[in-house]
């Protein structure tokens, strides 16, 4: 008489959490080389599987979809954005001082920076980011909109400590300049990659910090 077969794990399922946790990680990274490289529309689930060296159908075991696995790849390809780019910029503790304009302007030019290094070292990820992905569906449209809300907020109370303190000018919003600070980003990285160079950037970020400093400041710290 033969041993019924055990049913303890549904056929095909993973072994274990910690298996399973790390077959997302590598389908959710392969997923985001095949999407940067391929683009969303022309990649298919079989094209991540292949990355990764699996079968087609073990990727249905983890995600059910091409579209379901999309969100994680937006959340692996953010973090890599925001971590190179603000790094501690956005903890708690850089809010505990004092800010002033010239900080804020060393601050936007630096991630001015750091945004071009990437879009020279990695198009790929920028192209995706900027033109691709938020034309795929409204949700995807919300959630990188909201983002972009996180980072002017961050802005804001930078900038509404300031007006306190008498360091910027009262009679700017500062909730605009946040959403402001986050356009005048865009420019240069899409000129980086046009092909344009360092000294354009340079350029760049000069004018509009000519623009934006006597904008800021008070009269008391124009003089």
């Amino acid at each position: 008489m033969t041993e019924p077969a055990k049913r303890s794990r549904g056929p095909g399922r993973p072994r274990d959490e910690q298996n399973t946790e790390r077959r997302r990680r590598e389908l959710i990274a392969a997923a985001y080389r095949v999407f940067t490289t391929k683009g969303y529309a022309a990649a298919s689930t079989a094209d991540i599987a292949a990355e990764v060296g699996i079968g087609y159908g073990t990727f249905y075991r983890y995600f059910d979809s091409k579209r379901a696995i999309l969100d994680d790849v937006v959340d692996y390809g953010l973090d890599r954005l925001l971590t190179e780019i603000a790094g501690d910029v956005f903890e708690p503790a850089a809010l505990d001082h004092e800010i002033t304009v010239d900080e804020l302007i060393r601050t936007w030019s630096g991630a001015v920076e750091r945004m071009c290094t990437i879009a020279e070292s990695d198009p790929a990820l920028m192209q995706a980011m900027l033109f691709e992905l938020p034309g795929i569906d409204d949700e995807l449209n919300t959630r990188i909109l909201g983002l972009g809300g996180i980072l002017a907020a961050t802005v804001d109370r930078f900038l509404s400590r300031a007006v306190d303190s008498g360091v910027i000018r009262d009679d700017v919003n500062t909730d605009d300049v946040g959403w402001m600070l986050l356009a005048l980003t865009i420019p240069p990285v899409m000129r980086t990659l046009q092909g344009r160079g360092e000294t354009d950037r340079r350029r760049y970020i000069d004018t509009a910090v000519a623009v934006l400093t006597p904008g800021l400041r008070t009269l008391q710290s124009k003089t």
